[in-house]
């Protein structure tokens, strides 16, 4: 298995991350009931998981500095 070049620079990388951290932060929501509405970190995990497939798909210039 061989890691994609530059994988670090691309959004969807980050939107991934976002996304696992909204999904963790949706576990600790219980203690947080009197502060946020009910199923904030859900929608917003959902969300971001859809843009990172989305974006997936898009060829992102960062990813190909040499590629002009």
């Amino acid at each position: 298995m061989k890691l994609v070049p530059l994988f670090w620079k691309s959004w969807s990388f980050w939107l991934m991350i976002l996304t696992a951290i909204l999904g963790a932060a949706e576990v600790a929501l219980p203690l947080f009931t009197s502060v946020l509405p009910p199923k904030t970190f859900a929608v917003a995990s959902m969300l971001t998981g859809i843009a990172a497939a989305v974006a997936r798909t898009i060829q992102q210039k960062s990813m190909h500095p040499d590629a002009d």
